[in-house]
């Protein structure tokens, strides 16, 4: 098995890098990351380890990198994720037998977009913890600040980040009404992994039960104790790998 650095062309002349680890197999898992993660945290590089091992091929993408012609994530959009996430679809669409997703936080959100628009090739697609109705979460708390000098945001996480006002405003625009809505656009089975300490504990106008009813496609709904957003405690990233796993092997038809 081998791993390699992958360029696919973005939309915008963009270059769109991943790590791509190739075992042989006509399985693949795309994964992508949350915001301010990238290919190489923890969370993608343990989720190459194990997938790889279970019989897949697995590419995990930077929707942004240090390189100079990659996007940074200050001028990031929602938009640009959508448009790079369907960029790297076309990409291995015709390549492999089976084409599986795994989505972190916010770039669920923007895969529950393009699920609404047909991608199509997709086999099934995991979301962990994602990131719907993301504005309420952050007005719960002292986490952006903007800089009307620069046109941006700092964002606080514990550690400060840099966001364009059009990522801002364009994730305003999806609401929990709207994420429901575009589950009921999506026909690709869905598997949803929900942690205790969820991003969905700062919406108590929603739950992830509210999903059970609308997906219009296959759907799964999993909790995993004892873990937070990023499923970083001991052990439970094995536990959320194992979860998917079992789902991607089966015929995702569960309700």
């Amino acid at each position: 098995m081998s791993e390699k650095i992958l360029r696919i062309q973005g939309p915008d002349q963009n270059g769109i890098y991943g790590r791509i680890r190739e075992t042989g197999s006509d399985k693949l898992i795309i994964h992508l990351h949350g915001m301010t993660h990238n290919m190489d945290h923890m969370l993608e590089v343990m989720s190459a380890d194990f997938f790889t091992q279970h019989g897949f091929d697995h590419c995990r993408i930077s929707l942004y990198a240090r390189v100079d012609d990659s996007r940074n994530l200050a001028n990031s959009t929602l938009s640009t994720h959508v448009r790079d996430i369907r960029a790297v679809l076309e990409h291995f669409r015709d390549m492999y037998r089976e084409i599986y997703i795994t989505a972190h936080s916010l770039s669920a959100l923007a895969v529950l977009i393009l699920c609404s628009d047909d991608i199509g090739g997709i086999k099934a697609i995991s979301f962990w913890d994602p990131a719907f109705d993301v504005t309420h979460f952050w007005s719960t708390g002292d986490y952006l600040h903007y800089m009307p000098e620069y046109k941006q945001y700092q964002l606080n996480y514990g550690a400060v980040f840099v966001l364009g006002e059009d990522m801002v405003r364009e994730i305003a625009e999806y609401p929990d009404a709207k994420c429901l809505e575009l589950a009921g656009n999506c026909k690709i089975p869905v598997q949803m992994v929900i942690p205790e300490q969820s991003i969905f504990l700062a919406s108590p106008h929603t739950s992830p039960e509210n999903y059970d009813r609308a997906f219009s496609g296959p759907f799964s709904l999993v909790h995993i104790k004892g873990t937070d957003h990023r499923f970083a405690t001991q052990g439970k990233q094995k536990e959320l790998f194992e979860i998917v796993l079992k789902y991607f092997n089966s015929d995702n038809d569960v309700c």
